[in-house]
């Protein structure tokens, strides 16, 4: 199963973890975790690619996660519109993606 955290300090989104492979199928044949794989980049190269955000940015196999260092009300848009996207493919998938929003305060 995949499981991704949404880290949210007062209303505000400030990253995502991703960890795990779904088990949907085969490793290197998993439409969902291509799926997902594929959003969660394409939000992490919105945030410091786009938007010029900086972020702390943790990879390895089954796992990506990455956190905004600074303001980050104008990433809301992107992390949104990921959770919504990821919302939608666990519809009728859900014993292999599990969302949660984690709240965290700042540091």
């Amino acid at each position: 199963m995949t499981t991704v955290k949404f880290y949210k300090d007062k209303n505000i989104y400030t990253g995502f973890e991703c960890s795990g492979h779904t088990g949907f199928s085969e490793e290197g044949t998993d439409i969902l975790c291509s799926a997902i794989s594929a959003l969660t980049q394409s939000a992490y190269l919105g945030i410091t690619k786009v938007l010029n955000l900086k972020c702390d940015m943790q990879k390895r196999d089954g796992y990506f996660k990455i956190e905004i260092l600074e303001e980050a009300s104008h990433a809301q848009d992107i992390l949104k519109t990921l959770k919504l996207s990821l919302e939608d493919i666990k519809l009728g998938n859900e014993k292999y993606i599990q969302i949660k929003t984690v709240k965290r305060s700042a540091k």
